[in-house]
């Protein structure tokens, strides 16, 4: 994989993928940490504690964290397991926007962000 230009272009792909990944979801699990304005509102929109929403952004700052370490050659394992607990994050948030009969648009970043994960999965896998 090293010399192949194809190579190192799946590689680009990896580290791109994971970027906005690894970044998207760290962003978004601090602004939950710290409760900003717009995620207090959507917490209180979605009747989620505030402890168990801190959980939520911890959890998604760490499966961030967690897929820019599986771009180590030694670490692949980490990011994937890591992108499938993201994905499971937005599953959950999906329920959660359905439950609360939310329109698609506010369903969509978790749409995203879960495709960008399963994308990220199946890259991994078969790029090694």
């Amino acid at each position: 994989m090293a010399g192949s230009g194809e190579g190192n272009g799946m590689y680009v792909l990896n580290v791109i993928v994971a970027v906005v990944l690894g970044v998207g979801f760290m962003m978004v699990g601090i602004g939950k940490l710290v409760d900003i304005k717009p995620m207090a509102k959507t917490r209180e929109h979605l009747g989620l504690p505030v402890g168990l929403f801190r959980v939520i952004g911890g959890l998604e700052v760490f499966g961030g964290a967690g897929v820019f370490l599986g771009l180590h050659q030694d670490l692949p394992l980490i990011g994937v397991l890591a992108a499938v607990g993201l994905i499971g994050m937005t599953i959950g948030a999906a329920y959660y926007h359905q439950k609360a009969d939310d329109a698609m648009k506010d369903w969509l970043p978790s749409v995203i962000m879960g495709s960008i994960a399963i994308f990220y999965v199946i890259l991994r896998i078969a790029t090694g």
